[in-house]
């Protein structure tokens, strides 16, 4: 029989994917990869068309509490700033995906959104998203 998770059960799964809080154990740190692609769903992290350009690291990200509502919601918490990169960028960021490595080709890649306008940094520039300019959502 299907069903669908309770607002608790949505909140919670919420909260674990994004690393931000387990309703059972620890939490765990995510963090954000600028990609120059989109990718498919079941993409894994040694084949993320990631930024190469010097300056660039992936950076841990950290969410509000997910809503008791349905769908039930979350967000990121704070503004996310790449760089500054350290030469101009060869090509622009058309994606972001939420991994579980800081570093690395081991670990998953969690979510994906696409950016609502492509980035260029330039050397010297950094490259920032807002507060909740990521959400996730779970019905």
């Amino acid at each position: 029989m299907a069903g669908n998770p309770t607002v608790v059960g949505a909140a919670a799964a919420l909260d674990y994917f994004t690393g931000r809080a387990l309703k059972w154990a620890s939490p765990q740190n995510v963090y954000l990869a600028l990609l120059t692609s989109s990718v498919p769903d079941n993409v894994g992290l040694s084949s993320l068309p990631e930024v190469t350009t010097p300056g660039y690291a992936r950076q841990q990200v950290t969410w509000s509490a997910a809503t008791l509502a349905r769908p039930s919601l979350t967000g990121n918490s704070a503004v996310v700033t790449f760089g500054p990169v350290t030469a101009d960028m060869a090509s622009p960021a058309t994606h972001v995906a939420l991994v579980t490595a800081a570093v690395g080709t081991t670990g998953d890649v969690l979510y994906v959104w696409q950016l609502d306008t492509t980035q260029q940094a330039v050397n010297g520039q950094a490259l920032q998203i807002a507060v909740n300019k990521l959400t996730l959502s779970q019905n």
